[in-house]
């Protein structure tokens, strides 16, 4: 089972009828490595990055799957 992390910075970049980029920061629960990512979300899903939301990655330096919790 993947490892749960909070971001440590997030930030909707741009957002419309059609979805959002959402780019994130986060160290890596396994290799404490500091990860950037930029996630789109779909337009069924734009209601959810209003509050709190996971979202599953992989750690570019150690290959594991972690859930980022933005808040």
């Amino acid at each position: 089972m993947a490892k749960k992390t909070i971001a440590t910075n997030f930030n909707v970049d741009s957002k419309d009828e059609t979805g959002a980029f959402v780019s994130l920061n986060y160290d890596c629960p396994y290799c404490h490595y500091d990860n950037y990512e930029l996630i789109l979300i779909g337009a069924s899903n734009l209601d959810k990055i209003a509050n709190d939301f996971e979202t599953d990655q992989v750690c570019k330096i150690c290959g594991k799957d972690v859930i980022i919790e933005c808040r």
